[in-house]
């Protein structure tokens, strides 16, 4: 009978043992296993910060919840018509004229669900992606243009989720070749 008794424990402390190796492994993968900066990594890609008040002080978004991202121009009912004739409004309405930088200017913002454009971040880039300065007059259109409400989608439900959103306006000699995404 001890000799049973003895066998039965065994096996439940290899199995236990084994177990335990399991969990250690399976949590050395996933948690242990890289040195993580925590400071630098707190938030997801596309967070923006609502202390950016610098470009709209009075934003408010219509939810407490985290904004829908929009990695793509086919983001479901985010322009007020479709990309198209938000390009088409852009070019048209762009003083090309009076500038000449090449590079980027890279926006990312919120639009709320009256349409209205916040909590922007705008980026200056040259070809190479590196920061840049360009002309402030030339940056200050783009915003401009880019936040006017008859561009966004406006929704009826003050519930819904705000959306996230970033544009990227590729210029040649003062010109806006492209809008991506």
């Amino acid at each position: 009978m001890k000799k049973w008794l003895k066998i039965v424990l065994y096996s439940l402390l290899g199995i236990l043992l084994i177990l335990c190796a399991i969990v250690g492994y399976a949590y050395y993968q996933y948690e242990g296993k890289y040195d993580v900066n925590s400071e630098k990594h707190q938030h997801d890609v596309g967070y923006l910060s609502p202390k950016n008040r610098d470009f709209a002080p009075n934003f408010k978004r219509c939810s407490d919840h985290r904004p829908r991202g929009y990695y793509s121009s086919v983001g479901f009912n985010i322009f007020d018509n479709n990309k198209a004739h938000f390009k088409h409004f852009i070019q048209s309405n762009f003083k090309s004229a009076r500038y000449t930088d090449n590079g980027m200017v890279n926006l990312r913002f919120i639009i709320n669900c009256k349409g209205e454009v916040g909590d922007m971040e705008v980026n200056q880039l040259n070809n190479d992606y590196q920061l840049i300065e360009m002309n402030n007059d030339l940056v200050e259109e783009i915003v401009q243009l880019t936040a006017k409400k008859e561009n966004w989608t406006i929704s009826n439900d003050e519930s819904e989720n705000d959306k996230y959103m970033y544009l990227i306006f590729r210029l040649k000699n003062g010109k806006i070749v492209e809008i991506l995404p």
